[in-house]
């Protein structure tokens, strides 16, 4: 496997890895943005109070809603940054 392709597939799976753990946060962050209804309660939730809330009220797996079209977005960009550099060691490797 030439170099190129090596350090694709490292940025990629680096990418994977920082999704899977700041997407909870993200949840929280948006959900955070959004609630915006004066009549629900007064004292705001911080970011640790609110996860453990959808844990408790929803489960793990909302946390997550929608980490898979993230995922591969991350992984298809962190991967395509150097295309040129992949393809050209992949063209020398293959006819070499």
């Amino acid at each position: 496997m030439s170099d190129a392709l090596i350090n694709g597939l490292a940025g990629a799976g680096g990418g994977i890895i920082a999704q899977l753990i700041t997407y909870p946060l993200q949840t929280v962050n948006t959900r955070q943005q959004t609630n915006r209804d004066p009549k629900k309660e007064k004292r705001k939730l911080g970011t640790v109070e609110q996860m453990c809330q959808v844990v408790s009220q929803e489960g793990w797996d909302r946390l997550y809603g929608g980490l898979a079209p993230s995922l591969v977005g991350t992984a298809a960009s962190q991967l395509a940054k150097s295309p040129s550099e992949i393809s050209n060691s992949f063209l020398v490797y293959v006819y070499v």
